[in-house]
C-alpha cells in the first residue's frame, strides 16, 4: 500500500544537567506524611538473571518545576539588566490592600497592547500563547545494568529523606518524609517560534540555569549545567500498513547547529543596548 510522509522541522534547545540532590515535589499522597513526585504509570521491563531473563516493574514520575527555574532565571537576568518586565501574578494589591509588584516589575500581560516586554514575548499570559514549550522524559530509579527499557525514561537515584521536626527526650515524636532524585538529566526547549534575540535570553538563562525545586537555601535544588545544544531536528513519520492496522514509523534526523547560537547571543546583547531601561 503506498503511503503518505508527514515531514516537521523544529529548532530544539537541549540541555544537559547533573543535581546532587533535587527536590520538584508534587505533594503528599492520601494517608501519608512523605512528600512525593508527581507519579505516573510504572513501568515493566525485562533483566538478565545469569542466564534467566525476569521481569520487573518501576515507578515513574513527571519532573516539575523545570518551565518556571528557566523564567525565573530569565526574570532575574532581565531585572539585573533593568529592563521592565511581566510579573508572574495578574493581581497588584493583596486582599489587605498592600502593593504586590515589585519596582520593575507590571502586571503579567498588561504589556501586551503597548510596549511588549520580551518576557512576555517569550511565555506569554493568559489568553497569550507562550512561544516555547518545555519537556524532558520522565524519571525512574532502575539498578540493574541489563534492564531493557521499553519506553525512552531517565534513569537517576531517587529516594526518601527522612525528616524529623520534633523529639522528646531525644526521641522522634514527630517526622515527615521528602522524596528527591540525584544524578543527570536532561530537558528540551522548542523554542522553533522564538526570534533571535528571544534565543539568546533562553540561552543566557540556561547558561546560568542554578534551581530546581524547593529547599535552595537549605542545599537542595542546586543544579549544573554540563552542556547544552541548538538542534535542528526534522521529524518523518511514516503510516505503514500491517496486520489490518497502521502502525507510525519516526525517522528524527539532527543537526547541531554552532551559528544561530552565536547569532542569538549577539542579538540579545545588541537588544539591551537598543531597549529602554527602567528609571
Amino acid at each position: 500500500m503506498k503511503t503518505i510522509k508527514e515531514k516537521k522541522c523544529t529548532k530544539i534547545l537541549k540541555v544537559y544537567c547533573y543535581t546532587p540532590i533535587s527536590k520538584p515535589l508534587n505533594g503528599s499522597l492520601p494517608r501519608s506524611n512523605t512528600s512525593h513526585f508527581l507519579r505516573l504509570t510504572p513501568v515493566e521491563y525485562t533483566y538478565k538473571n545469569g542466564k534467566e531473563e525476569k521481569k520487573a516493574r518501576s515507578e515513574t514520575y513527571w519532573l516539575k518545576g523545570i518551565r518556571g527555574a528557566i523564567r525565573h532565571q530569565v526574570m532575574k537576568i532581565c531585572r539585573e539588566s533593568e529592563l521592565e518586565i511581566c510579573h508572574t501574578s495578574d493581581k497588584e494589591l493583596d486582599k489587605h490592600g498592600n502593593l504586590l509588584l515589585p519596582e520593575g516589575f507590571h502586571l503579567t500581560g498588561a504589556c501586551k497592547d503597548k510596549v511588549e516586554c520580551i518576557v512576555h514575548q517569550i511565555f506569554g499570559s493568559k489568553g497569550n500563547a507562550s512561544k516555547i514549550s518545555v519537556y524532558s522524559d520522565p524519571i525512574t530509579s532502575i539498578t540493574h545494568a541489563s534492564a531493557k527499557i521499553p519506553i525512552q525514561l531517565q534513569n537517576v537515584h531517587i529516594a526518601t529523606e527522612k525528616r524529623i521536626v520534633q523529639t522528646f527526650d531525644g526521641n522522634s515524636i514527630q517526622d515527615f518524609g521528602e522524596r528527591y532524585f540525584s544524578g543527570e538529566f536532561s530537558f528540551e526547549i522548542d523554542v522553533t517560534e522564538c526570534e533571535e534575540k528571544e534565543l539568546g535570553l533562553l540561552i543566557e538563562a540556561i547558561m546560568n540555569l542554578q534551581k530546581l525545586g524547593g529547599g535552595y537555601n537549605s542545599g537542595y535544588g542546586h543544579i549544573q549545567v554540563k552542556q547544552f545544544q541548538l538542534l535542528k531536528r526534522s521529524i518523518n513519520r511514516i503510516p505503514e500498513w500491517k496486520d489490518e492496522s497502521f502502525i507510525v514509523k519516526e525517522n528524527i534526523d539532527e543537526t547541531s547547529e554552532k551559528k544561530p547560537v552565536v547569532e542569538a547571543l549577539k542579538s540579545w546583547k545588541e537588544y539591551l543596548q537598543e531597549v529602554p531601561k527602567c528609571n
